[in-house]
């Protein structure tokens, strides 16, 4: 049995007509009658119309690479350091030169000060978080662009479901489709983990699991086992192939009979045709094929997770995958340790945390993933984003209600930083600027909703199109905000 698109949420649920339905496709056993969504979902791709791209920066890349660091990193101690501050705002490390004039970084980034001539760093991004100060309402917020209205007072996370936004992964597979036999969404390194609550802001949500990221969430250091690419030795193509045109045509006289107008029914002949392309079409599997890579650039990249997901990721560019989530293996709120795979959620332990474990991976891995994708020519057509879902406070081991403790940073929505590159975004950049203490945006604030805007910008779609939710109400793709423009 082959099902493409894997996923955490409830595989069958109810629909207007009262009847139920597998969300899932499973070649071998498919469902004969495919109901659809409802109309109101029935939206035609947003992608640029010709005239437009292009234009300060629309339509500029291909594709996708979010890198996301749950969890969050010190922007204080990697990106935006403040040498002149107070001990205990500055912290133990220093700044160090990069190749691009006036931007210092950490000393624990020294691989990534030495390809800076390839990125930009974006200082003054923040949020006022009303609130919800904890890892899942800006987890919800970063992934989907709007506001988490289905967590708890204080911003936690409750399980997906079909009700949910989609994640911008899924818009821009949903928007900007992938061509047959490519991926439109894959989700690599590791799930995303808020408290007991796994996939936050990270499926399609209302738009279906046509939409659903295909998710590799093994150890990419050992030989990766795919599902999904293959049939049952019992099943051919042609006999699937040939069961697809008995659903069409038994679509077509449910039309005739069914109470719900035809109009009102989406059909999902692209879902069955983009899972059977996967099939006929080796080369979206290849990418899996990691043992292929040389022991030069695996060790380049570094015998991680996160590293070897990296350059998994760099493979699945290379096969026109549209988008592409890497995440870090340690869930957002876990309590840091040592070793490669721990969180960034230093609430103590700060400095050696990222001295000794989290910045060293980063660093070599990030690196050679940037200039490895820039030497190929990658780079140019591919947005690639690096991200916490905040940044943490400026003054180290204050005790607050998060348990902050010796030598640790809270949580710190307030501002922050990332790394930008490629995409038609100009490199060698420093966008914004933070106060003295990193605490607030100085100059250019950008809101969390600004990057999602600029990542549908850079792929040629509207960030303010219109489409309608469950219950027929209106919404942007992103709640509001606007493209970056000055990264173009």
């Amino acid at each position: 049995m082959f099902s493409l698109f894997d996923s955490h949420i409830s595989r069958s649920r109810q629909l207007c007509d009262g009847i139920a339905r597998r969300d899932l496709l499973t070649v071998g056993s498919l469902s004969l009658v495919g109901l659809g969504l409802p109309d109101i979902l029935r939206q035609r791709s947003h992608a640029a119309p010709a005239s437009r791209r292009g234009q300060n920066g629309f339509g500029a890349a291909d594709s996708v690479v979010l890198i996301y660091l749950q969890g969050s990193p010190s922007h204080i101690d990697l990106w935006d350091p403040k040498p002149k501050a107070p001990a205990e705002i500055r912290g133990e490390f220093q700044p160090i030169a990069t190749r691009t004039p006036d931007l210092h970084i950490g000393e624990v980034l020294p691989r990534l000060a030495a390809v800076s001539q390839h990125y930009s760093v974006v200082r003054s991004i923040g949020v006022d978080p009303k609130g919800l100060r904890n890892h899942g309402a800006a987890i919800y917020m970063l992934m989907t662009g709007h506001s988490p209205t289905n967590f708890s007072p204080t911003g936690l996370a409750i399980p997906p479901s079909r009700d949910d936004l989609p994640s911008i992964g899924a818009n821009v597979g949903r928007y900007r489709r992938a061509d047959r036999g490519r991926f439109g969404y894959v989700a690599v390194g590791a799930p995303v983990r808020e408290g007991k609550v796994t996939g936050v802001g990270q499926a399609a949500g209302l738009l279906g699991a046509a939409y659903d990221p295909y998710t590799m969430y093994d150890d990419a250091t050992k030989p990766i086992q795919p599902l999904g690419f293959t049939l049952p030795s019992d099943i051919t193509l042609d006999r699937v192939s040939r069961r697809v045109d008995l659903r069409a045509l038994i679509d077509r006289h449910r039309s005739r009979l069914d109470p719900i107008p035809a109009a009102a029914k989406i059909s999902f002949d692209q879902y069955y045709e983009q899972a059977l392309s996967l099939i006929q079409t080796r080369r979206a599997a290849e990418a899996f094929r990691m043992d292929v890579e040389s022991t030069a650039t695996r060790e380049r990249y570094g015998m991680t997770r996160f590293g070897q997901s990296l350059l998994l990721a760099r493979r699945l560019i290379e096969a026109e995958t549209r988008f592409v989530q890497v995440t870090w293996p340690a869930g957002s709120d876990t309590e840091p340790v040592t070793g490669p795979d721990g969180s960034w959620d230093t609430h103590r332990n700060n400095f050696p945390m990222l001295r000794d474990h989290r910045c060293p991976v980063f660093d070599r891995s990030l690196s050679a993933f940037i200039d490895d994708m820039a030497g190929r020519g990658l780079l140019e057509r591919t947005l690639v984003i690096a991200v916490g879902e905040f940044g943490r406070s400026p003054r180290i081991g204050s005790p607050t209600t998060n348990n902050v403790g010796p030598g640790g940073r809270d949580h710190w929505p307030e501002c922050y930083s990332f790394l930008v590159a490629g995409g038609g975004v100009r490199p060698g950049q420093v966008f914004g600027q933070s106060d003295r203490h990193g605490a607030w945006p100085k100059t250019d604030p950008v809101h969390p909703y600004d990057l999602v805007s600029t990542i549908y910008h850079a792929v040629g779609i509207d960030p303010g199109f219109l489409y309608h939710d469950t219950l027929n109400r209106p919404r942007r793709l992103v709640e509001s905000g606007q493209p970056i423009l000055g990264l173009f």
